[in-house]
């Protein structure tokens, strides 16, 4: 009798391992401070998707590529997720979106403390200088509604034009752009800086699953339970948090 409990016990045991160890395969690349194979404080969505999956018991294990081989290797069934993207047409033909975004991201004017901005219509912000970073959809946003933009070949460059009172506005999305400005200034300097409370352009951003995977709806539903429930705990805000203004 005693014999049949132990192994019972054991086998119970055994069981709880097996459960905990699955394991998610997500296949990622860099952008920060979203996702990022090189910086310690630029990861907040891994932090998101690691704490929302292991509600429901479930581990990660992140791979590094360029953002294009990422998704190829989820749509093939080679990993059996990558994030965030956005939903498209061609996209839902191709992979799984969960139900839960996992970042809603918002486009805003960055500007100096100083040199306060109020707007409520495009018009608002003519004869403004406004910079722009070439290969970015923001700029073409604002030139779409009859504005002039000054683009440059990097992202870091406009937020020194900022700084140097050489640009009035800069639009870039929230989260990036502080995640930068904290990057590229000291602290003294990091805090002169500021932006609009207006949304210029609101995204959200979704977890994608491989339609080659056996699993793929158990893990979606596994993981948009999880996410609920972190968000519902505040754990979510908490590790947004991280990008401080």
């Amino acid at each position: 009798m005693i014999n049949f409990i132990l192994m019972a016990i054991c086998l119970s045991v055994a069981s709880l391992t097996v459960h905990s160890e699955e394991v998610v395969k997500i296949a990622i690349g860099d952008w920060e401070p979203f996702t990022s194979s090189r910086a310690d404080n630029a990861h907040i969505n891994e932090d998101i998707v690691r704490a929302a999956f292991l509600l429901e018991d479930i581990q990660v294990d992140y791979h590094y590529f360029p953002w294009i081989r990422s998704y190829q290797y989820v749509e093939k069934g080679e990993f059996q997720a990558t994030f965030p993207w956005v939903i498209t047409e061609k996209r839902k033909k191709e992979v799984y979106y969960t139900k839960e975004p996992i970042l809603t991201e918002q486009t805003v004017l960055f500007h100096l403390k100083s040199r306060p901005l109020q707007w409520e219509t495009f018009d608002h912000l003519k004869g403004l200088r406004i910079g722009g970073t070439l290969g970015y959809a923001t700029g073409q946003i604002l030139e779409k509604n009859g504005l002039t933009i000054d683009y440059v070949s990097k992202e870091d460059f406009n937020y020194h034009k900022l700084l140097k009172g050489r640009l009035d506005i800069f639009p870039a999305s929230y989260y990036v752009g502080y995640h930068q400005i904290n990057m590229l200034f000291q602290p003294n300097e990091a805090k002169l800086f500021t932006h609009h409370p207006k949304i210029l352009e609101e995204k959200n951003y979704y977890m994608v699953f491989s339609k080659k995977i056996p699993n793929a709806h158990h893990l979606m539903e596994r993981f948009d339970k999880g996410l609920r429930k972190l968000k519902k705990s505040g754990r979510y805000d908490e590790i947004l948090s991280q990008v401080q203004q």
